[in-house]
């Protein structure tokens, strides 16, 4: 079985990372601890879980995976996917270009785990992903598909330009219109799976909240942390301004506020 399998995000396409992405959801939200599913969710799980083992095989190999294996080696080969293990998260944003020639747009895609993005940027994308989180909570699903929408058009912008929080609605629109469900599925995994990352790269400034085991955490928007935040910033040796913080790369910002927590160990986000 070695040599089955794709090991890298990079090697699939867009519609294949979502396959994953939701089959790995499903099977795991329907397989969940101390849950008995009932047959017919079973059987649901049963065909993500091959839908995923197809996605993930390399061209040529799906049929030799689906004759040659029982049910419970499907599922073994399932778990060892190496895509599918936490380390492997991925954080490159696989829909490269939102595009439109009627609608006179292109927009691009952040680097890899938004690399190339300024702090103002992710601030503003941080705010709509937690406001996102909060009205899938009250369970307001126009809410959420405006704030995914929203959280999009911050993270997706014109080529070699800045980011422009003022264009957000006016691109939010053009999003609903253009970005189908799947690949906006996958560009909100993407900005959470970069979002863990800077959490672990800054675990002195930005500490994960205690809550007890399967308890989530209530979601709260962070716009108005990171709004103080910034002006606080603006006042420091190392920024000195507003537009100084604004501009600056979200990974320099966060490894001085990172290498400031250490510093002051009551200090926290």
């Amino acid at each position: 079985m070695e040599n089955l399998f794709h090991t890298s995000w990079q090697a699939l396409t867009p519609k294949q990372c979502y396959r994953i992405v939701f089959g790995a959801r499903m099977y795991k939200g329907i397989y969940a601890p101390g849950r008995l599913p009932m047959d017919a969710e079973m059987k649901v799980a049963s065909d993500y879980l091959l839908d995923v083992l197809r996605t993930a095989a390399l061209p040529g190999k799906w049929k030799m995976i689906y004759t040659q294996t029982s049910e419970e080696q499907k599922i073994d080969l399932f778990h060892d996917l190496p895509l599918l293990k936490p380390e492997n998260a991925f954080r490159q944003f696989p829909v490269k270009a939102i595009k439109s020639l009627r609608r006179n747009l292109h927009l691009v895609a952040p680097d890899e785990s938004m690399a190339n993005s300024t702090f103002g940027q992710f601030k503003f994308a941080d705010n709509e992903f937690t406001r996102l989180a909060y009205f899938q909570q009250t369970g307001d699903a126009y809410k959420v598909n405006e704030q995914l929408n929203r959280l999009v058009a911050t993270l997706y912008l014109p080529s070699g330009e800045n980011f422009d929080k003022s264009m957000v609605s006016e691109y939010a629109d053009l999003v609903e219109q253009i970005v189908f469900i799947w690949q906006k599925a996958l560009i909100l995994e993407a900005y959470a799976n970069t979002r863990e990352f800077v959490i672990g790269r800054c675990p002195t400034f930005w500490p994960k909240p205690e809550h007890k085991e399967g308890e989530a955490s209530p979601a709260v928007p962070t716009g108005p942390i990171w709004h103080e935040l910034h002006y606080d910033l603006a006042e420091s040796e190392a920024f000195k301004g507003f537009d100084t913080v604004e501009n600056a790369n979200m990974y320099n910002v966060f490894d001085y506020l990172e290498n400031l927590a250490k510093r002051k160990p009551n200090a926290n986000a």
